[in-house]
């Protein structure tokens, strides 16, 4: 009954009191619970290794798990469309090249925006390529975060 009279937006509205709503009726105005935090990070993570696995197709396996989980960051951080911005980034890593990847991060607008975590996922790349860094978590559906 709730479904019918609420009805499903999947995008924020504003209800008829003008609290930010989604869902079927469900109130953003007191905030979620860290609960629906973590269920909110774990599917946008799943998001984000999916659009890699579609962009890097059978390379994605081959890349370290330093690499992937640099990668899953910076996807996450930006989404698809403008992850897909970095063409010299992304053809480097085709290649293998993984220094120059890691350069092409540097170069970019979104680096000067987001300072410390570029330089460190930059690192990540240039170190998983040379094999010199354990990541916590092996599982790109869980990556660590933070």
């Amino acid at each position: 009954m709730i479904k019918k009279h609420e009805g499903l937006r999947l995008k924020p509205y504003r209800d008829t009191e003008g609290y930010l709503t989604i869902g079927y009726g469900h109130n953003l105005h007191e905030g979620i619970t860290l609960e629906q935090a973590k269920l909110l990070l774990k599917s946008d993570l799943a998001r984000a290794v999916a659009d890699l696995k579609e962009i890097f197709r059978e390379r994605w396996a081959q890349f370290p798990k330093e690499i992937q989980v640099a990668l899953i960051d910076m996807m996450f951080n930006l989404g698809k469309g403008k992850f897909l911005g970095f063409k010299k980034m992304i053809k480097a890593l085709e290649e293998g090249d993984y220094r120059r990847a890691a350069e092409e991060m540097r170069d970019s607008l979104w680096c000067r925006q987001v300072k410390g975590r570029c330089e460190e996922l930059a690192q990540l790349v240039e170190r998983g390529g040379e094999g010199g860094v354990r990541v916590a978590s092996t599982n790109p559906a869980h990556p660590p975060v933070g």
